[in-house]
């Protein structure tokens, strides 16, 4: 494995990637990025000509390949075959989420539906298909990255693990690095992004304690003013506020429920709407029961996934558990 390293390593700083100071062993979450010399700084730098288009990947003998009719010089193919196959989908990435989507596949027909209805996704026909297409399909969406109107892979790079509250990654035109770290002796991480812990579960299949948590899909009527208040549950990218009309019903395309660093934030936020679609004298209790709502529907899920004897299920009750206890904390 050292020799497949350096060798690695050497190809990449060949084709203008950077590496400095770095090395992969096993720690604490797995395999990680770690610093070589803790007192000297460590960086990771995949530039744009080794970022390869999600879409220009198939499979050929379940193994990762840029497909022939796509135009990339041969270096860069024999470098993504070389990473792929030792580093990547075949040194451990296909069966890790293999098992994953496996479990998933696992959950009953009543555990499934709840998950379709509040947490927006449907397993089914996510698992439809060739299954090592499907496999494919999530390993891929789980480590693309956005650059330039495209879904890319950037080798070496998206070897870097996800960590709540760190820095966030670099992107140029150049390409894409990780953050400007000090010198580190432990292991090197960024944040992918922000989202809420069951977004990241079934986008990543792990468990992570993420600081915010948005709102299931709801309709609660406002019954003095016969107003209905609907909710998507989507998550929000930002601070933007959308806001649909149709006749009595006003229809949000996301909610914000619990936020570890603002907790006032959904408070602020649900005055905010009252303001912006005009409604008065609210009933004290209707964001109670918002998050009443959104606590006994994560319960029907847990109660559901207890019934399934697997590791993903088990995963997923501490997803919704921490859940419904940052969520607690404002109810």
């Amino acid at each position: 494995m050292k020799d497949n390293w350096e060798f690695l390593l050497s190809e990449f700083h060949r084709l203008g990637g950077i590496a400095d100071n770095v090395c992969l062993k096993e720690g604490e979450y797995g395999r990680g990025i770690f610093s070589k010399n803790p007192r000297l700084k460590s960086r990771i730098f995949t530039p744009y000509k080794l970022l390869i288009k999600k879409d220009d990947i198939y499979l050929e003998d379940n193994k990762l390949r840029i497909k022939k009719d796509k135009v990339y010089d041969q270096d860069i193919r024999d470098f993504f075959n070389f990473y792929q196959d030792n580093f990547s989908w075949g040194s451990g990435g296909k069966e890790t989420t293999e098992l994953f989507e496996k479990g998933l596949s696992l959950f009953n027909s009543n555990l499934k539906e709840l998950i379709k209805k509040y947490a927006l996704l449907d397993i089914d026909l996510r698992h439809k298909g060739k299954w090592n297409n499907v496999i494919k399909t999530q390993f891929l969406n789980a480590r693309a990255i956005h650059f330039e109107n495209s879904s890319v892979i950037a080798p070496i790079w998206e070897l870097i693990n996800h960590k709540v509250g760190s820095l966030p990654f670099i992107i140029t035109n150049e390409g894409i690095s990780t953050p400007n770290h000090p010198a580190l002796s432990s292991e090197i991480r960024f944040s992918y992004n922000n989202t809420s812990p069951i977004s990241r579960f079934f986008s990543y299949g792990f468990f992570s304690e993420e600081t915010i948590i948005f709102s299931v899909p709801f309709s609660l009527n406002i019954e003095d003013q016969d107003i209905d208040i609907t909710c998507k549950g989507m998550s929000l990218k930002d601070d933007s506020l959308k806001i649909e009309k149709s006749g009595k019903s006003f229809i949000l395309e996301g909610f914000p429920i619990a936020d570890v660093n603002h907790p006032r934030l959904p408070y602020d936020y649900f005055n905010e709407i009252a303001r912006k679609i005009g409604l008065n004298n609210i009933p004290k209790d209707f964001l109670l029961k918002i998050f009443e709502f959104n606590i006994s529907t994560r319960k029907k899920i847990i109660y559901e996934s207890d019934l399934i004897d697997n590791e993903v299920s088990k995963i997923l009750c501490n997803v919704l558990h921490y859940e419904i206890s940052l969520i607690s904390t404002h109810n």
